[in-house]
């Protein structure tokens, strides 16, 4: 059986430069393998193209020139031949519908059958600790609860792979640090693969199998994570490999900086 989920060969992604400028290229021969189950994270400054690379797997941005397999079929600009899940910075709930109605909605839009849709929705409702506010509307709910309904979205339409674009990043630490390991819980019970994109270091030590370092379009890095699971936020292993990520980082910044005169 093949577990290749993406394979990704010189994606190349340009726009259009403005007022007859050259157009402004911003990934530049992107090659990536992931593998199915896989926890990866995608880190990097911003600007340096990351989620561009999720919106084109996503099957939102069609323009790109490059090769894309998924499953081992060929990827249709557009049109993936899986279910995506994404997330992205912000939660994107509907403010007029209630909890359990945004994920109704995503359901039916995604043509999850009817018979399915209580057993998913009780399952990814626990697993969140979202059982007792699904009558409750987004207003009601805190930045963090509304994280983690976008996340029970998400699972609901059953997605082949969870794409996340900085989930987190608008949340206080001490909320983002539990719904990381609330993250970690659900992934290891329903089995996602997971491209996660972050410019936090230690959340990418914390979460990844892998950390894919981009800068300038390109991955610079490739780190393996190998740090036994389940994992301790405090574990001294997961601060010392942050330590190196970070120092990585900094010299992949400073080889993509424009040299001064």
């Amino acid at each position: 059986m093949n577990d290749v989920v993406f394979s990704v060969r010189n994606l190349v992604k340009e726009f259009p430069g403005r007022d007859g400028a050259a157009p402004l290229r911003v990934l530049k021969g992107l090659d990536l393998v992931v593998h199915r189950n896989e926890f990866i994270c995608i880190l990097g400054p911003s600007g340096c193209g990351k989620s561009t690379f999720l919106n084109i797997l996503s099957g939102l941005d069609p323009r790109y020139s490059g090769e894309i397999d998924v499953g081992g079929r060929k990827f249709k600009a557009g049109k993936p031949p899986l279910r995506i899940g994404y997330l992205f910075q912000e939660p994107r709930l509907l403010p007029w519908l209630t909890a359990e109605q945004n994920v109704d909605f995503a359901m039916r839009s995604c043509r999850i059958p009817a018979a399915r849709r209580a057993e998913l929705k009780d399952r990814h409702f626990h697993l969140t600790r979202l059982d007792a506010f699904r009558g409750h509307y987004p207003h009601q709910m805190s930045g963090g609860m509304c994280q983690r309904l976008a996340l029970v979205r998400a699972l609901c339409v059953e997605p082949d792979v969870l794409l996340m674009d900085e989930p987190f990043s608008g949340l206080d630490e001490l909320t983002a640090r539990r719904l990381r390991v609330d993250l970690l819980d659900i992934w290891r019970d329903t089995g996602k693969t997971i491209i996660f994109v972050t410019h936090n270091s230690y959340e990418a030590s914390f979460l990844s199998d892998r950390i894919l370092m981009m800068s300038q379009g390109e991955v610079q890095q490739e780190i393996p994570i190998d740090v036994a699971r389940p994992r301790d936020y405090d574990d001294p292993e997961i601060f010392e490999i942050n330590r190196r990520v970070v120092k990585l980082f900094l010299e992949v910044a400073e080889a993509a900086a424009p040299a001064t005169p």
